[in-house]
This record gives C-alpha cells, sequence and structure tokens, in this order.
C-alpha cells in the first residue's frame, strides 16, 4: 500500500489534481492496477469535495469537522489501518484541508511504520501573490516539506509571472522537483509516471 499525500490552500486545485491521478492509476499498469481509496479531508459538516468524488469509481473516505493535521490526526491513523485491513488498496490518495501541514506526514509515518507517504503540494498560480502575502507561514510550510511541488493553473498567469512564482517556490524548497501544470485541462500522465517512481 502506498500513499500519497495532497496539500495546498483552498481553490487550488487539489481534487482535479487528485481525480487525475486516480484516474491514471485506475487505468495503467504502472499504476499496478490496483484499488484505490481516497480520503477527503475538509473542515465542516459538509463535505463538497466528497460529494463530487463520491460520484467516482472510486472507494471514498470523508473526515470532516476537523483538520487530519492536529484535531483529527487519530482519526486518520484509525481510517488508514481500517483501509489497509479491509480493503487493501495499492494507493490511497489523500486530500487535506486547505490550512493543514505536512506534519500529516509525520504522523502516518509513525502510525504505519512500514508506508511512508509521499507528500504533493499543489501551488496556485493564480492566487500565489495574494496568498504568500497574506498567509506567508502556512503557504511557505506547505512548500517547504513537500516531496513533489505541483505549480497548477498555469494557463492562467504570463510567462513573465509565473517565473517568479517559481522563483518563489524555489527559494522555499530547492530540493524537491517541481512540475508546472494545467490540470483542468491536461491528462498529466507524465507527471504521474514520475510520481510513481518517487512513492515506490
Amino acid at each position: 500500500m502506498r500513499i500519497i499525500l495532497f496539500t495546498g490552500f483552498l481553490g487550488s486545485g487539489k481534487t482535479t489534481v487528485l481525480l487525475n491521478l486516480a484516474e491514471y492509476l485506475a487505468r495503467t499498469t504502472e499504476g499496478g492496477g490496483g484499488k484505490v481509496v481516497i480520503i477527503e479531508n475538509e473542515i465542516g459538516d459538509v463535505n463538497v469535495d466528497g460529494k463530487l468524488l463520491s460520484g467516482s469509481s472510486f472507494e471514498t473516505r470523508d473526515l470532516t469537522s476537523g483538520c487530519i493535521c492536529c484535531t483529527l490526526s487519530g482519526e486518520l491513523v484509525r481510517a488508514l489501518q481500517e483501509i489497509q485491513e479491509s480493503i487493501k488498496p495499492s494507493w490511497i490518495l489523500i486530500e487535506a484541508t486547505g490550512l493543514a501541514h505536512q506534519t500529516i506526514a509525520d504522523t502516518i509515518g509513525r502510525a504505519l511504520p512500514s508506508t511512508v507517504p509521499m507528500s504533493v503540494v499543489v501551488v496556485d498560480a493564480e492566487r500565489w501573490e495574494e496568498l504568500y502575502d497574506s498567509i506567508p507561514i502556512l503557504i511557505s510550510a506547505q512548500v517547504e516539506r513537500a516531496d513533489l511541488i505541483l505549480i497548477n493553473k498555469i494557463d492562467s498567469v504570463e510567462d513573465d509571472e509565473l517565473k517568479v512564482i517559481e522563483n518563489d517556490v524555489k527559494d522555499i524548497n530547492a530540493e524537491s522537483p517541481l512540475i508546472k501544470i494545467a490540470a483542468s485541462r491536461d491528462r498529466l500522465d507524465n507527471v504521474w509516471q514520475e510520481v510513481i517512481v518517487n512513492a515506490s
């Protein structure tokens, strides 16, 4: 069982990116051809993204009324253990709330030592400057600890603006791979091939 954790601020395109990957895993040999389970975390009693995901062909779990990096960390661990025992999926894809920190990966690693989750942050190119100016600590923390950085919505910004975003992101985390995408437009198969290699 392999786990990929998606973080990124609200509206960055995490659900679109995650579903794109889930569909790739389900239809390719590289993905193992096994079961894919999606865990969706959102703060609040009603999980809109969860309703969208429930219309997909993937097994889904919702964790609401808190954030899995703090108040719901125990519930996340219990959900992962239950999924591992009852479903035995090849992949678990976790979409964290927009306010989550990458510390979730540490929690998962301690609870399931045989499974080291891969952390992917989805950066919103369209709102980068606004978010980086208003909540720099959260945005920097999400980027800093990511194993892979996806700058999404590149079709919504000019080339010179994208270069500034890329430089800002590299100033925060120069070690992890950075890939520029337009998730609502592209299939991203080449991206997922790299993700599978790194998550193995």
